[in-house]
């Protein structure tokens, strides 16, 4: 990517916002912010460090607390949503694996307990065990036997990934269970990353940055072969099953059951009375922490009770009996060289410092994000400057402040550019004077980051069209508007660096079939500041046809639920602009036919899907759901028409039952939308055609 935050805006924008009315309008880019990076931190392509990602979340809490009208369903705050995007298959998890809260204070432990204590008065026995800084992992016996094992994914459905922990699970036979389901985290040994990276080096392949991006990268593996070699390890921490608990009625009772059946667990976990017993080992851990052959980044506290467990629940996002305390991060000095310009698909110019090499956690650190002008400015850090830097076990680090009594003389401020550094337009300040933006349209930078979100999984899905071929098709100047992407022939991908006749035809054929999408995704693909996937299908669903949507007023766009006075002016701007209207005769030659009333069948309906399917994975569902023109919604509540669903349907299901919600087999919903989808089992993956 050519910039750190090339979606997204940095943590210093949001901090600048001190007004109701500023705060309530960030508040939506606030939100795709943390789940854009949510997203990279867990396609192992992280962009920001944990500590950064933090404050981000924490600041939407507290805003969306001030204003409660804002929060909404798919807020990060309120759902785990997790993206999964990979090669393995899909399966539904028998109990949702959601994400836990965070606490980095004493403090904020008391506020934890005092939190949980409103559900229940009962005295309770804390267990505090190490956060292991790896890959969640669920896996799932039968009859005593396992069966399969699945990691996080989005909360609700994870990645097969089967074959590959059998490479590194023990000899585990769990006796006299039906279904037995244990979860935990998959971790790289120090000892093992560091062989890892000798070998890779020796090879002349890629190393990975650190323990974490190396578990994740060999457990996602398509040949069970590569994991085995990577020498992976698991900790298992909790047991989800309703029945599993009322078995073994404590946590601690698990762990001794682990014990028992050699199933690996925390090697170090306390029995506590209170929190201050609770903090004194939380310091324990954060002393041996160095010491550990695995990397762990806080401790989790959890109440040990499970029938106290229950009674005190969860939120959609996090239990409220468990919390995760974040060891603060590392922080180093070094010196700063030069700055960098780097331009986002915005426009945004981020800087970024290159620095003196310097080495945390095993990684070597030569660069960071210094965010914006007003950051630079805030902190004063000039060029040469000695900064105190800040990692916690993220790839991109952040520089705190210069150390200010090591000036000698020798600093020099840092230039903000006058012109864009890739295609020399004169900048200009954002309306807000937090950044400098590069007006040009044409830019190559620009160009890049816009091509590469346009095709991207949330947008077109064209697969195959990555950073790299990205690039490529910039700089060969095959592509200087998005329409050009159209334009593309298979001659033209076929002289790309390493593009053979069968990776041209995919690609070429992934561009044609992307013209069949819905209006939404066409809409979220361009890319227009302030319009994530939620406002683009809100306008899709009130403007039909893009002829209509591209001649609108500010004023009429704000007639739109949730769309804001500064969403709608950046609406009304991109259209202003004729370069950005070239493609939409993409859409509007198919848009007839992609929204047709014969495919618009449930127009009327919105679904919630629950449990595994047959013929599709939860995901194809929903994308066939949509092009018939349904409305997709993640809880079961009064406005859902339906919930349809597959094998393991749990608590969704349940809720509709209670609530006289008619529940669909996935027949049923074949049935309902007249069309059966085609599926081709490859060796590589699934490829729908829906």
């Amino acid at each position: 990517m050519n910039s750190l935050f090339s979606t997204c805006y940095p943590l210093s924008f949001f901090e600048t916002q001190k007004t109701s009315h500023d705060i309530k309008k960030a508040i939506p880019l606030l939100q795709e912010t943390i789940q854009y990076h949510r997203e990279k931190y867990y396609t192992d392509e992280p962009e920001i460090t944990d500590a950064i990602f933090d404050e981000m979340y924490a600041l939407l809490k507290k805003w969306e607390t001030q204003f409660p009208e804002t929060k909404t369903e798919n807020s990060p705050t309120q759902s785990v949503a997790f993206l999964v995007q990979s090669d393995l298959k899909k399966k539904s998890h028998l109990v949702p694996m959601i994400s836990l809260d965070n606490a980095y204070s004493k403090t904020d432990l008391e506020e934890w307990e005092q939190r949980w204590k409103k559900f229940s008065t009962k005295e309770v026995e804390y267990i505090v065990e190490p956060k292991f800084d790896g890959l969640g992992i669920s896996c799932v016996f039968k009859n005593g036997i396992f069966s399969y094992a699945l990691t996080r994914g989005d909360g609700s459905e994870g990645e097969d990934v089967s074959e590959n922990a059998k490479t590194f699970l023990p000899n585990i036979s769990i006796p006299h269970k039906e279904i037995f389901e244990i979860r935990g985290e998959v971790v790289m040994k120090k000892s093992d990353f560091e062989n890892l990276n000798i070998r890779l080096q020796k090879e002349g392949k890629k190393l990975f940055s650190n323990p974490r991006n190396a578990a994740a990268g060999s457990l996602r593996q398509l040949d069970a072969s590569i994991t085995k070699e990577r020498n992976l390890s698991v900790f298992f921490y909790e047991t989800p099953l309703p029945q599993q608990q009322k078995d073994f009625q404590t946590y601690q009772n698990a762990l001794s059951f682990f014990e028992n059946h050699s199933i690996p667990h925390p090697p170090q976990y306390f029995i506590c009375k209170n929190i201050n017993e609770v903090f004194e080992k939380i310091t324990f851990l954060q002393s041996i922490r160095e010491s550990l052959d695995y990397d762990i980044d806080g401790a989790v506290i959890k109440i040990n009770n499970f029938e106290q467990r229950n009674e005190i629940g969860s939120t959609n996002h996090h239990p409220r009996w468990a919390i995760a305390y974040k060891f603060p991060a590392k922080q180093v000095a070094t010196k700063l060289i030069h700055v960098e310009w780097q331009v986002g698909r915005s426009g945004v110019l981020t800087p970024v410092a290159h620095l003196e090499p310097i080495e945390i956690d095993g990684v070597i650190i030569q660069r960071a994000t210094l965010h914006n002008p007003s950051y630079i400015a805030e902190k004063d850090i000039c060029i040469n400057d000695t900064v105190l830097l800040e990692r916690s076990g993220d790839v991109i680090p952040k520089i705190i402040m210069p150390i200010v009594a090591k000036r000698n003389g020798s600093e020099k401020k840092i230039i903000i550019p006058h012109e864009c550094p890739v295609c020399h337009t004169p900048t200009i300040s954002s309306e807000s004077e937090v950044s400098v933006l590069c007006p040009s349209i044409i830019c190559p930078a620009k160009m890049q980051g816009q091509l590469e979100h346009f095709a991207s999984k949330k947008c077109m899905n064209i697969d195959g069209l990555g950073t790299m071929v990205a690039k490529m098709l910039v700089e060969s100047q095959k592509i200087k508007h998005l329409a050009d992407i159209f334009l593309l022939e298979k001659n033209d991908l076929l002289k790309l660096d390493g593009f053979q006749e069968k990776s041209a035809e995919k690609l070429y054929q992934a561009i044609q079939e992307s013209k069949k999408n819905p209006l939404w995704r066409w809409i979220h693909a361009m890319g227009i500041s302030g319009v994530g996937e939620k406002t683009a299908k809100a306008l899709a669903e009130n403007f039909s046809e893009t002829s209509m949507l591209s001649k609108l007023s500010a004023e009429e766009l704000m007639q739109i639920d949730d769309i804001g006075e500064k969403t709608a002016k950046e609406i009304s701007e991109y259209f202003s602009i004729a370069a950005n209207n070239d493609i939409w005769k993409y859409i509007e030659t198919t848009e007839s036919k992609n929204n047709s009333s014969s495919d618009k069948k449930l127009s009327h309906h919105a679904f919630v899907f629950t449990g595994t399917f047959q013929n599709f994975s939860r995901e194809q569902a929903q994308e066939l759901a949509e092009k018939s023109g349904a409305k997709i919604l993640s809880a079961v509540s009064k406005n859902t028409t339906a919930v349809v669903c597959g094998e393991n349907a749990g608590s969704k299901k349940i809720k509709a039952q209670s609530l006289n919600i008619p529940i669909w087999s996935e027949q049923e919903f074949l049935d309902n939308i007249s069309a059966t989808p085609l599926f081709v089992e490859t060796s590589e993956k699934t490829i729908s055609h829906l």
